[in-house]
């Protein structure tokens, strides 16, 4: 059973999702993006990144067939906010690390940009960083649960405790 749902486009999904979808894009498009330290140079190449926000939105204007034309469009300029909302949150946080700024914690003592989702250092974070949350695994994002079974009766069900 999957953690996290596979409808895509769900409040759940964007949650989870948008963040890493977001930085994953503009990372691979766009070759300035691309190296561990790189995230700092978002400013300089916000006007490059266009494509991520037309991107994503399109898709979530598209991904379901059943939607209105209107619906389609709501989905489309909700997400859309929420894509240039990212983007201006980390060329915000680019500016507040003056300089030093990596994707993940990979290399050297620049902070990181993406954290794992149950990262304890994630929620010591500005409520503009606790953005960029990004699962490694889509497997593993939520904690452990444990479950016990009992009988509408108060009977013990003969298993293990």
């Amino acid at each position: 059973v999957e953690a996290t749902s596979v409808t895509p486009f769900s409040a759940r999904a964007i949650d989870r999702g948008l963040a890493g979808i977001t930085v994953a894009l503009a990372r691979l498009g766009c070759d300035r993006l691309t190296a561990p330290k790189q995230a700092i140079a978002i400013s300089q190449e916000r006007q490059n990144i266009q494509f991520v926000v037309d991107t994503i939105s399109q898709r979530a204007a598209h991904h379901n067939i059943e939607l209105s034309k209107e619906e389609a469009e709501a989905e489309r300029l909700h997400l859309r906010t929420a894509v240039i909302d990212l983007l201006d949150d980390w060329e915000f946080l680019a500016a507040e690390k003056q300089g030093k700024l990596q994707y993940q914690q990979e290399v050297g003592d620049a902070p990181p940009l993406l954290y794992d989702c149950l990262d304890p250092e994630l929620f010591k974070q500005s409520f503009r960083a606790q953005k960029f949350k990004a699962q490694r695994s889509l497997r593993d994002v939520e904690k452990s649960v444990n479950l016990w079974i009992e009988r509408p009766d108060g009977k013990d069900f003969g298993g293990e405790s």
